[in-house]
């Protein structure tokens, strides 16, 4: 299934994705509703046209079709009769994509990230999958600026390379397809241009922990153990520990929260933002 050149028959979404030009040639009757839903909760990672071909893109093929047996028939991976089920698909391959060419260049945490809109400085906040980092975003993300919900990637020397995909939510709690929101539609604001990593918070969520959030510094070694499992492609670093040792040195450490609810985070992560400036 050729993917490389746009015809009436592909529509091509260009995205920008941890600072990797990722395309989407969407294909099947259902192309342009889906292009259209794409174009909508992508807004904030989308390329402009004319820009779409200055660098080598990763290129993912994706069938949305009514027919069923074309589909099933179809070796494209991402391919559905339902465009909620292909939305959902879609947002972790192209975050895997990413991932996966940035793996050795990005020290990218499994994280929430969120910007002082003036300044620019990221606090990354940092759980494993299904914990609350989206919550966070959507919650914390109003006062603050929506840098990513998923992963935040950091270059050597403390820049923060923005990701703000659509927001994965499960609305409904028997629901097993996470609906894809444009940030923009849950009032989250758009991050400053430049944004430098000032600090990391892992996120404890425990319903009967303490009424009042309870904050700990970790040893950097602890940290490092604490760390390491929510950060993609660790070992394609030639020194993975001395890259997350330097990248926590430069934050002031890790710090780890227990809390109830994501509300009660608020004046930490400013604190941890204006403590780091």
């Amino acid at each position: 299934m050729p993917d490389d050149h746009a015809d009436d028959a592909c529509i091509p979404i260009n995205l920008k994705a941890l600072g990797i030009p990722v395309r989407l040639n969407v294909r099947g009757d259902q192309r342009k509703v889906l292009a259209t839903q794409l174009r909508s909760a992508w807004s904030r990672c989308l390329v402009e046209e004319h820009l779409a071909g200055l660098d080598d893109p990763v290129t993912l093929a994706v069938l949305a079709d009514t027919d069923g047996s074309a589909v099933a028939e179809s070796r494209v991976a991402l391919s559905s009769t339902s465009l909620p089920r292909l939305m959902d698909a879609i947002s972790p391959a192209v975050t895997v994509a990413a991932i996966e060419r940035q793996a050795g260049e990005l020290l990218m945490l499994h994280a929430c990230g969120l910007a002082d809109p003036r300044t620019g400085r990221t606090i990354a906040l940092v759980a494993p999958s299904g914990t609350g980092k989206t919550t966070a975003a959507s919650t914390l993300g109003r006062h603050l600026s929506y840098v990513s919900d998923e992963t935040v990637g950091v270059t050597a020397d403390g820049t923060v390379v923005a990701y703000p995909k659509p927001l994965s939510v499960l609305v409904g709690p028997d629901d097993t397809v996470k609906q894809q929101v444009d940030p923009g539609v849950l009032g989250l604001p758009v991050a400053p241009e430049r944004l430098e990593l000032a600090a990391i918070l892992w996120l404890d969520r425990d319903p009967d922990g303490p009424e009042r959030p309870t904050v700990e510094s970790m040893p950097t070694v602890r940290a490092i153990a604490q760390l390491s499992p929510q950060i993609s492609s660790l070992t394609r670093f030639e020194t993975p520990l001395r890259r997350v040792a330097s990248t926590l040195h430069r934050v002031g450490g890790l710090h780890r929260v227990r809390y109830r609810e994501v509300g009660d985070l608020r004046p930490i992560v400013s604190g941890l933002l204006d403590g780091a400036r």
